[in-house]
C-alpha cells in the first residue's frame, strides 16, 4: 500500500513538473499530437481501464488485497491520461463506461478472457496481472519510440515505470 502511494505522489509531482515545464520545451519538442498519438492515447486509457476493471474483478472473486491496490493505482493512471485527452481536447472513451465495458472489441475480449482465466485461482489471477502489465509495457514502450510533447513523455516514462512495478508484484 505504501509503495501504491509512492508511486502516486511521484506520478503527481512529475506530471506538475511536465506541465510547469511543456511552455519552455525546446524546438525539437512537438507540442501537438499527431492523429497516431491520439488513438494511442485513447486506445491506452482503455487499456488502463481494461487493467484496473480487471484487478477489480479479481479483487473481489479471488479475495487478495494486492489486486484491490493495484486497481487504484490503475484508476491513478486512467486520471493522468483523461487529463491529458482533455489538454489535447480529444474525447475520453472510458467515461461513462461500466465496469467491463469498453469501446475497443479487442480490449472487450481481452477482458472477457482474463477474467475468465483468472477466477480459476490465485495462481492463475496471478498470471493475468503478469499479462496486462506485459501489454501495458510493450504499449508504453512502443510510444515512447517516438518524438512527443514534453508532458505526454512524463506521463509515459511514469507509467512505465508503475507497470513494471506491478509486473515485480505480481511475479512474486
Amino acid at each position: 500500500m505504501l509503495r501504491v502511494k509512492k508511486i502516486s505522489a511521484v506520478l503527481t509531482a512529475a506530471m506538475l513538473a511536465a506541465a510547469a515545464l511543456a511552455p519552455g520545451a525546446s524546438a525539437a519538442t512537438p507540442t501537438t499530437l499527431t492523429t497516431t498519438q491520439k488513438a494511442q492515447l485513447k486506445y491506452l486509457i482503455e487499456e488502463e481501464k481494461l487493467a484496473r476493471d480487471v484487478y477489480t474483478y479479481l479483487a473481489k472473486n479471488v479475495t487478495t488485497q494486492k489486486f484491490s491496490n493495484i486497481a487504484r493505482s490503475e484508476q491513478t493512471h486512467m486520471n493522468y491520461i483523461s487529463a491529458l485527452l482533455t489538454k489535447y481536447k480529444l474525447t475520453n472513451p472510458t467515461t461513462g463506461k461500466a465496469a467491463g465495458v469498453f469501446v475497443n472489441k479487442d480490449i472487450q475480449a481481452l477482458y472477457n478472457a482474463l477474467t475468465k482465466e483468472g477466477k480459476a485461482g490465485v495462481l492463475e489471477a496471478f498470471g493475468v496481472g503478469v499479462k496486462i502489465e506485459d501489454v501495458d509495457i510493450a504499449s508504453i514502450e512502443k510510444l515512447l519510440t517516438k518524438a512527443m510533447p514534453a508532458d505526454v513523455k512524463v506521463a509515459l516514462d511514469l507509467l512505465l515505470a508503475a507497470s513494471q512495478n506491478h509486473l515485480e508484484a505480481f511475479s512474486m
